[in-house]
């Protein structure tokens, strides 16, 4: 990157990537809500760890987003799209040369409504154990054989 971005300066270009992709008003207005959310919610702790923001939009940072959301009694229909217009984010940034992978794609959305927290816990949970069989080298399909096993035995 030439010039020096930042999560709150990127709205104006992240608006413009969702526009050509020809969505609604109403999925432009709270794509563009749910970025500042995320904007702010980043820059709270770049300012604690003293980083660069963009450059460490992690895995782990977006499990810890999501916790904060849960933590929080967000609805679970909001967390979710919050994590859709994340993974969104990751994808413009994909677009424009700043990330080589999209790291929000890997988080799971919230799917048990009645409990949000054990669905958390348990995501989290799921979402290391695929790290460490990547970590292995495994193929993906067996890594997605394994996740669903789980996920299947634990109705998550």
């Amino acid at each position: 990157m030439e010039k020096q971005y930042n999560l709150y300066n990127l709205e104006p270009l992240f608006k413009k990537y969702l526009l050509t992709e020809n969505i609604s008003p109403i999925s432009l207005k709270n794509y563009l809500s749910d970025f500042r959310h995320f904007a702010g919610w980043m820059m709270s702790i770049v300012r604690a760890n003293h980083d660069s923001p963009l450059q460490y939009v992690t895995a782990n940072d977006i499990v810890e987003y999501r916790s904060y959301l849960t933590t929080n009694n967000i609805p679970h229909k909001t967390i979710n799209r919050r994590l859709s217009t994340v993974r969104r984010f990751c994808s413009f940034c994909i677009s424009q040369g700043w990330m080589k992978e999209n790291p929000a794609k890997k988080i799971l959305n919230i799917s048990n409504v009645g409990a949000i927290h054990e669905s958390s816990r348990q995501n989290d949970i799921l979402q290391k154990f695929q790290s460490d069989l990547e970590k292995e080298k495994l193929d993906q399909p067996v890594i997605t054989s394994y996740l669903d096993d789980i996920r299947d035995f634990l109705k998550v």
